[in-house]
Formats: structure tokens, sequence, C-alpha cells
């Protein structure tokens, strides 16, 4: 395994290991090879190097030339171009059919804050869908603690959710007045109503058709062992509503005094699976340093999958409303269990190591991605779990032109799925890179 260490500016990844890229300025490029045959990974995004080579945001770019930081996410559009969310450089790109890279929005400065609210920046932005009428985007604007939209025509970003304040309040009033905490991924449930993961809190939210936002499921509580926080609840004991605030009241509970502890962080952790949604607790990254985490996606029968992402785990909220473990090892006497093992056997039994993001396929298979093992993982429908996309426990930049299963990827944090073609972003590897599946 390669292990040059890359330091990161801005807000870290806080990964675990070495942060490798094997495409460095200086090395022979990677040689292309065509996205289009069935069962061979290629890059289509990103030259390896990690950067952003625009003078001006008007410029169009080859786009395998193209310098791109630690890309998360990618869209496809019905018009088959592809929107990138491109990270550490805080920009919106969209890669066109005739592959050419060009900007949508972001300045590449951080903004969006309290001090600057109104302005069209982003900080560290994760997940983006479209929404119902496929004009505009929308953003997970993950350290701005928002949701933002972004028109496709005009540019302009407008924020819909989250006032910018990293907090928990807001439940049952408006969403636009709401605080959230990283917000990580988003979803259209059904209905219709707009699904968030508010990582740092620990929670799934949803704002309906009104604007109105709601605890969806999961429990924030501050139980932080001493000297951090007051400790986990006694037996039988309930924990107590931290107080309302400007923003509404608090989705907080402690078993602390709420005036000392209220302003801690909720705690990741683990309460059991087949149980009901709302007494949930799962483990979430938190704090300056965290890792974006916890993506989620609907199925057509309408349940919520989601990466448990420090559990290591992928869980899933049925339509009854109960949470169920999909895939990984359970966390034991408190402890998660983190590492690489299982494939060609039950999900259920096998051993995660820092899971994000999720894709479900035509066929229902769900891929998602396994980031500390350098790997795309797929649950098959009938629990077998096998590796997709890369050599799990193995880092590095290799296999364009080859078999995906044969294949070294970086740290993937994202992936999509659109019409048999698997979308991985490598993002270690700063490109994006394109599978079509057998």
């Amino acid at each position: 395994m390669n292990t040059h260490t890359q330091s990161l500016t801005l807000s870290s990844l806080a990964l675990a290991g070495a942060f490798v890229l094997t495409a460095c300025p200086g090395d022979d490029p990677v040689p292309k090879c065509d996205p289009t045959v069935v069962g061979t990974i290629c890059t289509i995004v990103g030259n390896g190097e990690n950067g952003y080579d625009r003078d001006a945001d008007t410029t169009v770019l080859d786009a395998l030339e193209a310098k791109m930081s630690l890309p998360q996410d990618t869209l496809i559009a019905p018009d088959g171009s592809i929107i990138i969310l491109d990270w550490n450089n805080h920009r919106l790109r969209e890669l066109d059919t005739e592959g050419n890279l060009s900007w949508i929005a972001g300045r590449g400065e951080l903004g969006g804050s309290l001090d600057d609210p109104a302005n069209g920046d982003f900080n560290h932005p994760t997940n983006i869908i479209f929404d119902h009428s496929g004009d505009n985007i929308i953003i997970a604007a993950w350290h701005n603690s928002k949701i933002r939209t972004v028109n496709r025509m005009t540019g302009v970003v407008s924020d819909t959710c989250g006032d910018g304040k990293r907090a928990y309040f807001g439940d049952g009033g408006s969403a636009a007045d709401s605080s959230l905490d990283l917000p990580a991924s988003l979803a259209f449930d059904p209905s219709g109503n707009l699904v968030i993961m508010d990582q740092a809190n620990q929670v799934l939210r949803m704002v309906d058709a009104a604007g109105n936002i709601h605890l969806l499921a999961g429990r924030c509580v501050v139980d932080a062992p001493a000297p951090g926080g007051p400790g986990a609840c006694p037996d039988g004991v309930e924990p107590t509503q931290c107080p309302d605030g400007p923003n509404g009241p608090s989705g907080k509970y402690t078993c602390g005094d709420p005036a000392e502890f209220c302003s801690h962080p909720c705690t990741p952790g683990y309460s059991g699976d087949d149980i009901p949604a709302e007494q949930m607790r799962m483990a979430q990254p938190f704090g300056q340093s965290a890792s974006p985490a916890g993506r989620i996606l609907f199925d057509p029968a309408g349940n919520l999958y989601f990466a448990d992402t420090a559990n290591h785990l992928i869980r899933m909220i049925d339509t009854d409303g109960i949470v169920r473990r999909i895939a990984g090892t359970p966390p034991q006497d408190g402890v998660p269990q983190n590492g690489y093992a299982g494939d060609g056997g039950p999900a259920l039994d096998a051993k995660l190591n820092f899971p994000v993001d999720l894709a479900l396929a035509d066929d229902g298979t769900l891929y998602f991605t396994d980031v500390y093992n350098h790997c795309v993982r797929a649950i098959e429908s009938d629990g077998t779990i096998r590796t997709a996309v890369g050599q799990c426990g193995e880092s590095g930049y290799e296999g364009d032109g080859g078999p995906p299963e044969e294949a070294l990827l970086n740290l993937p944090f994202g992936l999509e799925w659109a019409d048999g073609r698997l979308l991985v972003s490598d993002t270690g590897n700063s490109v994006v890179r394109s599978i079509v599946m057998r």
C-alpha cells in the first residue's frame, strides 16, 4: 500500500490512516479508457492531482485534464450531464456529455456563515439532489449548517433550511428558522417531503410541504462520560429535554444539569435494532474535524436506508417505522466493530469500516462506499455481501480500463446509480470514476 501522507487544510476529513495520492505532479498521466465498455472502470473527471486550475469560472476544461479537490458526490441530470460536488474547492461543477467540465456555483471562498449569510458561497457541501421540478439542485451545505438551493439556469443560490447556527432547535416550526448541525445528506420520501440526515445531531429530520421541520427518527442525548458530560442515564430514568431557545424547542436531552450540559454535542450511541425509529441511537461523526457521513436513500417501497457511519453499519427504517440492521456487526459492550470481513456470506455477519454513501441498483442490489476499506461493496437481494469496486484494504489509483474488482481506490466517499451505471467519487484520488455494470 502506498503510504504517502497529505495534510488537509480547512476542515479536516479526520480520516484514519494515510491519505494517499498516487497520481502526483510529474507522474505519467493515467491512460484514457472507454467508459461505455461494460464491466470496465474508467476515470471520467480529474487528472488525479488535488487542486484547482481555473483562472476564471467561465473557463471550460477537458475534464480529464482538470484538477479537483476531494470530490464528495455526483448527480446525473436528465440530459446526461453530471453535477459534481468539488468538496474542498467549495464548488459545484458540471461534466457535459462531450467530456467538458464547467463551473456552476460556489466561488471557492468559505461563505454562507452567520457573518455573511446571503452570499452564494459554500463551506464543504457534501450531498446534492434535484428538487421535484428538476430545475434546482438542493445542497446539503455541510459546514454552513444549511440546506441551500441553486437554480441551474440562473445560478441564484437561496437558503431553504437552517439558520447557520450549529445547534439543534426548531422541530415543529419553520425549517428556515431551525438550527442544524452538519446536515450531511438529503432524500425525498414517497410523499415528497425532504428528509435530512442531521449528522452531528444524530437524528433524521423532515421538512414538509408547508416548510416546517419535524423530527423523523433518532434521539440526541448528551450522555458523554465525565469529565465531558453527565454520563448515561441510570436504568429506568428518562433524560430531560433541554430548554427551548430563540429558534424553538431544543431536540437535545440529558440526564445532567441542562444549564451545564445542554451546550455539549449530542453523544453518538447505539440502542439496538428492531425498535421504533424514535428510540433509535446512531453514531455519526461530530465536531469541527468530523468527516462527512451518514448518507440516506429511499427504496421504491418507501423504506429509508442510511449509513450509521461511526457504528460501521448499514441500517434501514421500514415503512412501519421500525429500524433494522442490514449490514455490519453491531457494537459489543458499546465498542463499534470495524474492519473488513464477510464477503461471500451474510451481510449481517460482515465487518465494515466507515460506510458513507449508498446507491440502489434497478435489480435491488444495494451498493455502499466502505471508505476506510477503500472499496465499494454490494449487498445482494438475498442478503449476501461482496466487493464490487476496488480491493478492500488496499488503497491507490490503479486499474482504469480493467475490471472494477481489480482497481484500487482511495477513500471513496460518494456513489450514484443511474441506468446501469455506477459513479464513484474516488475522493482521496480527487477523481470521479465510472463503471457500466455487468
